[in-house]
């Protein structure tokens, strides 16, 4: 294949695909620059493997590579409370509720809990391809699943010393 023919396929893959790669990049790291660069990051490393990469699972491919370049990340460096505070907000007042909303429910959860849930429900990828793009088994990402849902209900009903909801 040319360069030429191939660059242009790349080009329209990304075109495609950047707003949905970008949406799950910002709701794995919750900061709009970090998204950013992690999705571009990726693309870089998908271009480079282009050649090789069928195109009837080139979503899948990058998708998958997101997942790992986020994990990998995590494990290098966890951000610090201003940088998590400070977020820079969209234009649009419902994308703003929608947003903001999504950030506070994912707020709590560990990098391994947000990925299964971001990957498992938001963007509705199976069990056995999360687990693949983890690097865990089916049953790892059901038991990450059962404990951020849990944590994400006891945050939005915290219980009293009794064990009662106010």
């Amino acid at each position: 294949m040319r360069r030429e023919q191939r660059d242009r396929e790349f080009e329209e893959f990304v075109t495609a695909a950047w707003p949905r790669l970008r949406r799950a990049s910002f709701l794995l790291t919750h900061h709009t620059q970090d998204a950013e660069d992690l999705l571009q990051h990726v693309l870089i490393r998908a271009y480079a493997a282009w050649p090789r990469v069928r195109r009837d699972e080139a979503y899948a491919y990058v998708h998958r590579s997101l997942v790992n370049a986020y994990i990998d990340s995590t494990r290098r460096r966890r951000p610090t409370p201003t940088e998590v505070a400070d977020r820079p907000v969209p234009s649009g007042e419902s994308v703003i509720d929608d947003r903001s909303e999504l950030l506070d429910l994912l707020g709590p959860l560990t990098p391994r809990e947000r990925a299964v849930v971001v990957l498992r429900h938001y963007l509705a990828t199976p069990e056995r391809e999360v687990a693949a793009a983890l690097g865990v088994t089916p049953g790892t990402v059901k038991s990450t699943a059962s404990r951020a849902f849990a944590r994400l209900r006891a945050s939005q009903h915290p219980t009293d010393q009794k064990g009662s909801t106010p």
